[in-house]
């Protein structure tokens, strides 16, 4: 097991090895000591470790460090934690500022427009763009595990006007030539789905490949409902409609079992996904609150490992995102050794 614990911007190197076809299980190394000269079947991945804000550009330009960081170290894919581009004070500000249905941006991106629309350079795009290269081109320095930089010296133009998060996702993943893990982005329900005329939204977790095309989303099934006196209370289902579906998807890396963060405490679910769905590494993007993590993050991660007998990779959210709400971190790459 390794974990990020700084409370800053960080990422940490993991090698896989997909599993032969005589073989169903991940194996796996950090990457803390390795060196270009691994073997060429070794994929490598990064895990991410976020403090999103409500501030969306400052989130993607994050995420573009991170992106430039991985494709400097040759990672195939960037896993990013939950609430990776948004995190509000209030229900109303999630509602407000979810992406459009996840249904819809997949019609739109079979067509010649969205191709073209996802190669324009605007002004926000040759932001990220430039913070992709720069990152990509900065020194190790002595740290080649967890890189670290302050959030604060992101730079652009508030009237920089930029589509969704799930798109300028698209685009760094396709700029970086990663495949991203987007560990959960609150997509707007289609209508009709919700109840009467209400407005909701689904917490998707979005797989996108080196090309920036969607291959995978998955809608958060087991919704947050939480209230510990004195210390935290959320209700993830007053704006959030559950998913439905399990998902896996092929990768770089091995065959994926998407999940998200409380999803966690459900081990039948990741039965389903390993022993019915063949998944051979389990995502678990997370934004646990302090006072679950330091009870349970750690167990359960291992226990998921254990249970499964195959990789877990868990990028989390970390530190302080508003005045109401702060993250444990620990993003954490798991693997069972029972």
């Amino acid at each position: 097991m390794r974990c990020l614990r700084p409370s800053t911007l960080s990422l940490h190197l993991i090698l896989c090895k997909p599993p032969s076809s005589s073989s169903t299980a991940i194996m796996a190394a950090i990457a803390k000591t390795a060196t270009t000269t691994a073997p060429t079947r070794i994929a490598r991945a990064a895990v991410a470790q976020l403090r999103s804000t409500n501030d969306k550009r400052s989130n993607l330009l994050n995420i573009a460090k991170c992106a430039g960081w991985a494709k400097r170290d040759g990672a195939r894919m960037l896993f990013l934690p939950e609430c990776l581009g948004f995190m509000g004070d209030s229900a109303q500000h999630t509602l407000d500022n979810a992406d459009p249905p996840i249904g819809d941006l997949l019609l739109e991106e079979e067509s010649t427009c969205s191709q073209k629309f996802l190669t324009t350079m605007t002004p926000f795009r040759k932001a990220l763009a430039d913070t992709i290269e720069s990152h990509a081109g900065a020194s190790l320095g002595n740290n080649n595990a967890a890189m670290g930089e302050s959030e604060s010296d992101n730079r652009y133009d508030d009237a920089m006007s930029f589509a969704s998060i799930i798109e300028e996702l698209r685009f760094i993943a396709r700029e970086s030539k990663l495949w991203i893990s987007g560990g959960g982005v609150h997509t707007t329900a289609a209508v009709g789905v919700a109840p009467g005329d209400e407005r909701r939204i689904y917490n998707t977790h979005v797989i996108i490949d080196d090309e920036g095309q969607i291959r995978a989303h998955y809608h958060k099934i087991h919704l947050f409902d939480v209230s510990i006196p004195g210390k935290v209370k959320l209700r993830e289902s007053w704006t959030t409609l559950r998913g439905d579906k399990l998902v896996v998807c092929d990768s770089p890396i091995g065959k994926l079992g998407l999940s998200i963060c409380y999803d966690l405490r459900f081990s039948e679910m990741y039965v389903d996904l390993v022993q019915g769905m063949g998944a051979e590494v389990l995502l678990v993007p997370s934004a646990f609150t302090v006072t679950t993590g330091r009870a349970h993050w750690h167990a359960l991660l291992k226990a998921r490992a254990i249970e499964s007998q195959c990789y877990v990779l868990a990028a989390a959210q970390v530190g302080q995102h508003n005045e109401k709400r702060q993250s444990y971190g620990h993003s954490i790459g798991e693997v069972s050794t029972a």
